[in-house]
């Protein structure tokens, strides 16, 4: 009698252990999810944008004296609205700009004038949980791609452009990647060409990475990456998987340039590379620029440039 009450009694403390043990994954899990979704809250994007031109020495003012934009918006399908600004070169050809993490539209600002001073018209967007975008969710491109197919599509619909192309950085380009390897070439929300400058190389893989602080191995990083992973599948309809940059571009069929920082230590080189290795379709294009994180354009912009002609010349763009 005395031994049954030992094991009964284990077993309600295994089970309390059990217990205690599933509940707190899954509030770590909404609480990891939730820092991950909202990572940008209570932060002003569009100042960190003209902080980050700052240390790049760009001169964000002269730039908006030079060009005058006019703001726009497109409503994605799940009734997202994107805003973006402008910028009429009175072109047939329009480039889309995607700016990456932490930051909004203004952080592609030199982007655009290369492109402006090249004759090509301009829309540069705020991505989710960013800047002016309503929707105050960053999923890693997931839900973003959504907007990227409003643009594209109101790109040509409303402003007539023959030939547009989408051009993102980092978490940008991640959204990019994702965008084009879910829209069938042809159709009016595909774009004609698209360009990842160092795009992340997936959303698990950099939460790992963030997580372990490089070490993607680690208990701690797997555990918080799993248990969010599973949180927000259930609780938020997120899939990881569906921002698996380098997997998910086995199914990228539109013609695609990757633009890979050589001394990038966010989104490593030969992740990069093993992006484009694997994007589906034959027309692609590699270029290497001997810069940090983003900045070939600040660093080398003709040499930047120079490859995205060559690329889109190629392309008959």
């Amino acid at each position: 009698m005395k031994k049954n009450k030992v094991i009964k009694g284990l077993g309600i403390a295994l089970g309390v252990i059990v217990f205690l043990g599933v509940a707190g994954s899954v509030a770590m899990g909404g609480y990891v999810s939730n820092k991950i979704l909202h990572q940008n809250a209570d932060k002003d994007t569009h100042d960190n944008s003209i902080k980050q031109l700052e240390v790049w020495g760009y001169d964000t003012e002269k730039f908006m004296n030079t060009y005058e934009g006019i703001e726009i918006s497109a409503t994605a399908e799940d009734g997202n609205v994107v805003p973006g600004t402008y910028f009429d070169s009175d072109s047939d050809k329009c480039v889309i700009l995607v700016h990456g993490a932490g930051g909004d539209r203004v952080c592609t600002y030199p982007l655009a004038e290369q492109y402006i001073e090249d004759g090509f018209d301009v829309i540069a967007i705020d991505q989710r949980g960013c800047g002016e975008n309503a929707d105050d969710k960053v999923t890693f491109g997931i839900k973003e791609s959504l907007d990227i197919r409003a643009v594209v599509k109101f790109a040509r619909e409303e402003i007539k452009a023959d030939k547009v192309i989408v051009h993102g950085q980092s978490m940008g380009a991640q959204t990019v990647a994702i965008y084009a390897s879910n829209v069938t070439p042809g159709t009016i929300e595909a774009a004609d060409a698209v360009i990842c400058d160092s795009p992340v190389p997936g959303m698990e893989l950099i939460l790992k990475e963030m997580f372990g602080d490089g070490d993607t191995d680690s208990f701690l990083a797997n555990y918080l990456t799993g248990t969010s992973k599973a949180f927000m599948k259930v609780a938020n309809g997120i899939n990881y998987d569906d921002g698996d940059t380098i997997n998910v571009v086995k199914n990228d069929n539109i013609p695609t340039m990757v633009i890979v920082s050589d001394k990038d230590e966010v989104c490593l080189p030969d992740q990069v590379v093993e992006i484009y290795d694997n994007i589906a379709c034959d027309n692609k294009a590699i270029y290497h620029a001997d810069s940090a994180h983003i900045e070939g354009v600040i660093d080398n912009p003709e040499g930047y440039m120079n490859s995205v002609e060559n690329f889109l010349s190629g392309l008959g763009i």
